[in-house]
């Protein structure tokens, strides 16, 4: 199989050879996949050389604003997991206190369920008969009664005190409960903050990569487009000079523009291929086949009437030099040729205004 790709991008696929050594099923089958991956490939490779660098700088722009935007989120949610963190804090030392009084309340529960039980196994082991002994040792009924009384006294009294401890500690119990549970929910809570400022920087992460990949795209495709407006200047310039010497649109000088008297007089070289799509020192792109010229320090867009063995040409300063010996000017390739002017010679300049 013979693959064939010209300059345009359109890709032509021999097939010929292929197909008497195989099946015309076989062949078609992958002549349509090699087609298809082919002009996909191709359609990509336009789309990505089409992408201007205003395209690319808006993208990146895009890419920017969404960064911040992140930023600020991020910004957002620092503040919130800082202050769940301060509550957790403080859940933390509420927790703490209440698990010291639940063991303080345990302890009091304990030592009074303890004595209490001690009572109990005292009166047992007392006995019925000595219970009444210690009422009828009463020295009267008053005395009887209120022996009683005391001796009752003492077992309700017991009772609630345990009664009360066991309610202090369920009441703490439960304040423990509930500060574990607060603790658990905020814990998940900042848990799930901390993943979206995670999740929010590899966003930022990503875009950044996106962004240096654009600023390098958009680089080469400005370098592009800088050469293809040399190329075009070029080619403007380039028609309206023949190659014979003559240039045809600068014989004559630009529309109002009139000589001021004011004249230069030295030798004067010329500059091209080196520096061809280069910027000259106003920010122009130099295009040798310009009608341009380069001078020490008349002001950017002078036009000067360069006269050189009777034959003249119309000449815009849009940059700076010659810098070697006593030169006044530097021309542009297609002027110095309109002129004759092929190495270095003595020339007159009169300013135009």
């Amino acid at each position: 199989m013979l693959l064939a790709v010209d300059r345009t991008g359109v890709i032509t696929i021999f097939r010929e050879n292929y197909l008497r050594a195989t099946s015309k099923l076989t062949a078609l089958f992958l002549t349509a996949a090699l087609s298809a991956g082919l002009a996909i490939l191709a359609l990509a490779v336009t789309a990505q050389a089409e992408t201007s660098s205003s395209e690319i700088n808006t993208r990146i722009q895009g890419a920017q604003t969404e960064i911040e935007k992140m930023r600020t989120d991020i910004a957002g949610l620092d503040i919130r997991i800082n202050d769940s963190r301060k509550v957790q804090e403080m859940n933390r030392n509420e927790l703490a206190e209440a698990t010291s009084r639940v063991r303080e309340a345990e302890d009091r529960y304990n030592q009074t369920l303890e004595q209490y039980e001690g009572r109990l196994t005292a009166m047992y082991k007392l006995g019925t008969s000595s219970f009444y002994a210690i009422v009828l040792s009463s020295e009267d009924l008053s005395d009887a009664m209120g022996r009683m009384e005391y001796l009752s006294s003492i077992s309700e009294n017991d009772k609630r005190l345990v009664q009360k401890v066991k309610a202090e500690s369920q009441v703490v119990n439960e304040l423990h409960d509930k500060i574990d549970v607060l603790k658990q929910s905020n814990t998940e809570e900042i848990k799930s903050m901390v993943e979206q400022k995670q999740n929010l920087q590899n966003g930022i992460e990503a875009l950044q990569s996106g962004i240096s990949k654009d600023t390098a795209e958009l680089a080469r495709t400005q370098a592009l487009e800088r050469d293809e407006e040399t190329r075009r200047l070029a080619q403007e310039a380039e028609a309206s000079f023949n190659g014979s010497g003559d240039s045809l649109l600068m014989s004559a000088p630009p529309a109002g523009l009139r000589p001021t008297g004011a004249v230069l007089t030295g030798t004067s070289s010329w500059y091209g291929p080196g520096f061809q799509g280069n910027r000259t020192a106003n920010g122009e792109i130099y295009n040798m086949y310009g009608m341009t010229a380069a001078h020490k320090s008349l002001p950017f867009g002078t036009w000067l009437k360069v006269t050189y063995n009777g034959r003249s040409v119309f000449v815009r300063i849009n940059d700076r030099g010659p810098y070697v010996g006593a030169r006044i000017l530097d021309l542009s390739k297609a002027s110095a040729e309109s002129i004759g002017l092929t190495g270095v010679g003595y020339v007159t300049a009169e300013i135009y205004r």
